[in-house]
């Protein structure tokens, strides 16, 4: 590999802060990317790439950005921090032969053999390590959800997956995959999506790609596809949390795809739920909630009850968003009921999915609803527990506890006018550290929807604190 993991992770990290700053004040000044696009005489194209992270912005973009949105120099400070940051890192060298550009459907697409399905991902791999514009800047689309859903629940299992190729795989080459699988997804659960994607990345394309081309039997087979299906689902869920969303459902459907190959009902699920979440985040919430049902309807036959709560979780989720309170309190008790029927005996990938992970549930539904008392009862088991090895979870949860004390929007749930913006500002002070180095857009984004709350109060000395807290975190974080 031709850069320092910790290098990327740093690089990656001062771009999100920056595309997170980029769309906080947006925000605030209620502009479409394409409004302040035309302001600094920029595309609207440009200002989103930026805000995700695809692209790093100059000196003079950032300037016209602070007069156009009046920040005060805000953005001009963060680009000074990534520059920094992008000054430490050693060029990285050749990038490798040209190849020619990828279809722009490549990776949504559902393969009709194991062959076919091994072609296409690795080529999304392959153009995803050459940093391919029309794949890393692919849009994400409902449309595309439709065929994979429904042929995994319908396509029976394919008959026989065995392989000839240059070289034998044996059965530490899975396990070596399925270690490193536990490696990237501790990476993930700490600090984002964008922490080790780079890294795992290269590891799909130079390492599983060619032992997917090796020579295996059809029992061997099964067994990597499925750890080659887990990386994937992996760089699928760290692309949608960094904000990459058209990317990340690319790599979902491929997980999906070659989790159908080798069999395995409670990694399609867990998939499945993962392309739940990513639909509810960009608000489809009727997409949401059929991902979710078909993971559950998987888990639930598989008899796997601790995968099925998570997907119940989802469905609620998805029922809360779409103002369906009784169907999302329906879902969430059956969640517990699941998670109450779980043993020890489960997949190493969904034990994070514990009965504190059922509370923060518990929180998102719970907020989804305007119940901030709901939000309140729930928050100490998940805010309370350890946040070193879950940071991106206690930002996330803390950053909704907080927004639980703001004065509630008028017709909320549970009718709070007043709140108490002292203490969602001590909230959420106390949260700060654990963003420290964070690569998730979705865990800035938490953070930014409470100071966006709190610009009312901007006056107050607790809300001027939060501001100098949060300016001297992304200070010390690049």
């Amino acid at each position: 590999m031709t850069q320092q993991p910790q290098h990327l992770a740093a690089l990656e990290s001062a771009a999100q802060f920056f595309g997170a700053e980029l769309r906080h004040w947006r925000t605030l000044r209620c502009l479409s990317q394409r409004a302040l696009g035309d302001l600094t005489h920029d595309s609207g194209a440009l200002i989103g790439k930026v805000e995700k992270a695809e692209r790093r912005p100059s000196l003079d973009l950032a300037r016209r950005l602070d007069a156009a949105l009046d920040t005060g120099g805000a953005l001009e400070r963060r680009w000074v921090q990534l520059d920094r940051t992008k000054r430490a890192i050693r060029p990285s060298g050749d990038a490798g032969p040209a190849i020619d550009p990828p279809p722009v459907h490549l990776g949504l697409g559902w393969s009709d053999t194991p062959a076919s399905a091994v072609d296409a991902v690795t080529e999304l791999w392959r153009a995803d390590m050459h940093r391919r514009a029309v794949i890393v800047g692919a849009a994400w689309s409902a449309a595309a959800l439709v065929s994979p859903a429904r042929r995994w629940l319908n396509d029976p299992t394919d008959p026989d997956i065995s392989h000839t190729g240059r070289r034998r795989v044996g059965r530490a080459d899975v396990e070596v995959m399925w270690s490193m699988a536990a490696s990237f997804a501790g990476a993930d659960h700490r600090l984002g999506g964008g922490y080790a994607r780079n890294t795992l990345i290269q590891f799909l394309d130079q390492v599983v790609g060619p032992l997917l081309q090796g020579t295996y039997d059809d029992a061997l087979g099964r067994q990597l596809y499925a750890a080659a299906a887990r990386l994937s689902n992996l760089a699928g869920f760290m692309c949608f949390d960094s904000g990459r969303h058209g990317l990340g459902q690319r790599y979902f459907v491929q997980a999906l795809r070659l989790t159908k190959a080798a069999g395995d009902q409670a990694l399609g699920a867990h998939i499945l739920t993962d392309m739940s979440m990513q639909a509810h985040h960009l608000g489809r919430s009727g997409d949401a909630r059929a991902l979710a049902a078909a993971g559950h309807r998987t888990a639930t036959v598989a008899g796997f009850p601790s995968i099925a709560a998570r997907c119940g979780a989802l469905q609620a989720r998805a029922a809360a968003a779409a103002g369906d309170k009784t169907g999302a309190l329906r879902a969430m008790k059956r969640a517990e009921q699941d998670l109450a029927r779980a043993t020890t005996e489960v997949p190493a990938w969904i034990r994070f999915f514990t009965p504190e992970q059922l509370h923060a549930e518990w929180m998102y539904v719970s907020a989804e609803l305007g119940h901030a008392g709901e939000v309140q009862r729930f928050a100490p088991a998940v805010v309370g527990a350890e946040a070193t090895m879950m940071q991106r979870r206690h930002v996330l949860a803390a950053s909704t506890l907080a927004a639980s004390y703001l004065p509630a929007d008028r017709g909320a749930g549970d009718g709070r006018a007043r709140g108490d913006v002292d203490q969602a500002c001590a909230v959420l002070r106390e949260a700060l550290p654990s963003a420290t180095g964070l690569t998730s857009a979705r865990g800035l984004d938490s953070i930014n929807a409470v100071r966006a709350r709190l610009t009312p109060y901007r006056d107050r000395p607790a809300v001027q604190q939060v501001e100098a807290d949060f300016q001297a975190l992304v200070t010390s974080a690049q």
